[in-house]
């Protein structure tokens, strides 16, 4: 089967992350992860890396990030997440963060170190608590409620009858 990844991202099937703003504080909104659609594999363990180029363009020192209660969530994706987190050393907190994201959340000790939260309120709320100030931030020149921008790959991808195996085709 031939999968265009052109049209695939015309048609919004790749995840995307939305920074939107809440309660004067910056929240990344996952949309599409491509867990929730098999068929589509993107570039989803660049998306951490375009949430950090994000931070440096802005005075925001702080990750809130909503996972919208995603039953799957791509393990690349979380992964470079838990890694990004490491490095930045700034508060870094999860929303909507189901069973099988947990897990792996869990196994490189993330939740140890930071809560995750079920509504996006709650995190703000705790991030004004334990950091005051953090969210009073200029978010002058910021776009909201557009994906955030990561390269995307250039070629298409052959997927298996089963859609198992993939091969990436030049």
């Amino acid at each position: 089967m031939w999968l265009n990844v052109r049209d695939a991202e015309q048609s919004g099937d790749f995840m995307d992350l939305v920074p939107e703003k809440l309660n004067g504080a910056v929240i990344f909104n996952l949309n599409n992860s491509c867990c929730a659609n098999r068929t589509i594999c993107g570039n989803c363990g660049d998306f951490p890396v375009a949430i950090h180029n994000w931070l440096v363009g802005s005075e925001v020192r702080y990750v809130l990030l909503d996972l919208q209660d995603e039953k799957e969530v791509c393990g690349s994706f979380l992964e470079e997440l838990v890694q990004l987190a490491k490095r930045l050393r700034i508060p870094f907190l999860l929303v909507g963060v189901m069973d099988r994201a947990k897990k792996v959340l869990d196994s490189y000790e993330f939740t140890k170190r930071w809560p995750t939260f079920v509504t996006p309120e709650d995190a703000v709320s705790y991030l004004d608590e334990k950091y005051p100030g953090t969210t009073k931030v200029s978010l002058d020149g910021l776009q909201f409620g557009v994906p955030i921008a990561v390269s995307r790959p250039r070629n298409g991808l052959i997927l298996e009858a089963d859609g198992a195996e993939a091969e990436v085709v030049d």
